[in-house]
């Protein structure tokens, strides 16, 4: 379940949340999505005091709420899938996936949540919390000075980043048992190191996907999205049920049209008037993968928080969610963290 696991705790930290962040508009711009095509996450530790222990990291979700006119508010979500991490020794990675470490089986994931900043000469540290197995902890991240690079690749913001991270094995049971137990020369400390490419859609990339025509028609994202625009939300459901009977468009996937209006005018501001879109999604699909993931950040945006709240209650009964994809700041926002220990 989530946390604050009592109502009253929950009154609470929405109470805080409208007090403390109401005035503050979440900017999708300064939300990145880490790329993995321009990106790696290395790790290494020691055996006998030499780093002759290396792997790699290739499964791996990530998004880093973050504004270079507002450092402080910088925060990121990662998701690392247990069985991705490789030494390129398949007997060693054996036993690196096994129960004497990661456990990959029982434990699939590790999560780390940071809102916590605190300059630094060449950037800034990231604390927050990770899950490894069922061992969670408090963390920070080194990183160094993000470089955001605007409308850099087909009208997508770029942002290259660095950073690291130490860890001793010790604190999350990790060769704690078995053989490597009482073996002296392996070392305790685990340093990890990644660069990411982050990439946030601007209106710009999503007018060139949306408001264009499409197989010899107009694309009904982009009409409904200026009928919004021009006309108001009512106009926008008005021409949706016209466009849905319209033999041109009545063969479309509407939950996905739907949930690509509401990203559309999200990203656009629209925050509130996107809503409307996303909810008619799920009444047609009530478990349309995009619309669930978009859906609590367009209330965050919109500043309903507690219905951001009520939609991941919900959201949490689904199996195996992935929930990297949410704003970061949303966490901020609501005044508390999930707990990790449930998460896949």
């Amino acid at each position: 379940m989530l946390i604050p696991k009592k109502v009253g705790m929950l009154i609470v930290a929405v109470a805080f949340a409208i007090q403390t962040y109401a005035q503050k508009k979440i900017d999708m711009g300064d939300r990145f999505q880490i790329n993995k095509d321009g990106s790696y996450i290395t790790f290494q530790t020691t055996l006998a005091g030499f780093p002759v222990i290396r792997g790699s990291l290739k499964a791996y979700q990530a998004n880093m709420f973050y504004d270079p006119e507002d450092v402080m508010s910088t925060s990121a979500t990662i998701r690392f899938g247990s069985e991705g991490f490789t030494t390129s020794h398949d007997k060693r990675d054996e036993e690196l996936q096994g129960e004497n470490f990661l456990n990959t089986e029982k434990y699939p994931a590790i999560w780390f949540q940071g809102s916590e900043v605190a300059l630094t000469e060449t950037g800034f540290d990231l604390t927050g919390i990770i899950n490894i197995k069922d061992i969670t902890k408090t963390v920070t991240i080194r990183i160094e000075k993000p470089t955001i690079m605007r409308k850099a690749m087909n009208n997508l913001d770029l942002m290259m980043v660095k950073g690291t991270l130490k860890l001793n094995r010790r604190d999350f049971d990790l060769g704690t048992s078995g053989p490597w137990a009482s073996n002296p020369m392996f070392g305790e400390e685990i340093d990890i190191e990644f660069n990411f490419m982050g990439t946030s859609y601007t209106i710009d990339y999503l007018k060139a996907s949306f408001v264009n025509q499409k197989d010899g028609r107009d694309n009904p994202v982009g009409l409904v999205y200026n009928d919004v625009r021009e006309n108001g939300v009512k106009s926008g459901l008005k021409l949706v049920e016209t466009l849905s009977k319209d033999k041109k468009y009545k063969s479309d996937n509407w939950p996905t049209n739907l949930a690509n209006i509401g990203w559309i005018l999200m990203v656009d501001g629209y925050g509130k008037e996107s809503l409307p879109f996303y909810e008619l999604a799920l009444k047609k699909n009530s478990k349309h993968l995009p619309t669930l993931l978009r859906l609590a950040d367009a209330y965050t945006i919109a500043g309903q928080y507690d219905d951001a709240m009520k939609h991941l209650e919900k959201e949490w009964a689904l199996p195996e969610r992935a929930r990297f994809t949410h704003i970061p700041q949303l966490m901020m926002l609501l005044g508390g963290e999930f707990d990790l220990k449930n998460m896949k």
